[in-house]
């Protein structure tokens, strides 16, 4: 687990478990290898995206479950810009100093706006990335949003 990501949560005194990719019985090469792995429904688990406006001029970080898709109008609307798009791999390293494999809601600059999809608050855990790849933090939405400040809104569509 990412340093940022591990004092954040201690300090917080939260509850959480750390799974480690690499621990589990099987070998885990994606969301629904850890999903079935773990025993959990495909949409406990998360995708957390940074994006940036298309002008350059704001970045936000969305979490929703990975099995839907995000609305990137509502979310560009929900930080008043125009259109909004993944950020670059650089970005992501040189703002938030996470891997494209590891991104993690927690830890994040104070000008991010992280957006946490309300979905996930109907379920008793969530698994968000840890900060490094192969490293899952399974912890309440209610907690997740209570310690990153997240705002939340409906920013997500099953995907069909």
């Amino acid at each position: 687990m990412h340093e940022k990501v591990r004092s954040i949560l201690e300090k917080s005194e939260v509850s959480f478990i750390v799974h480690h990719h690499s621990a589990l019985p099987v070998p885990i090469h994606s969301p629904m290898d850890f999903a079935a792995a773990i025993g959990y429904d495909l949409g406990r688990i998360t995708k957390t995206v940074f994006l940036k406006a298309k002008d350059g001029s704001k970045y936000a970080m969305v979490c929703g479950a990975i099995n839907e898709r995000f609305d990137l109008q509502h979310i560009a609307a929900l930080i008043n810009v125009k259109k909004i798009e993944q950020a670059s791999v650089d970005d992501l390293l040189r703002i938030t100093g996470y891997p494209p494999n590891g991104v993690s809601p927690i830890g994040l600059p104070a000008e991010i706006t992280l957006i946490v999809d309300e979905g996930l608050l109907s379920l008793p855990t969530v698994l968000v990335g840890g900060g490094n790849t192969g490293v899952e933090v399974e912890i309440a939405p209610a907690d997740l949003i209570g310690i990153t400040g997240a705002l939340v809104a409906g920013v997500t569509r099953q995907q069909s």
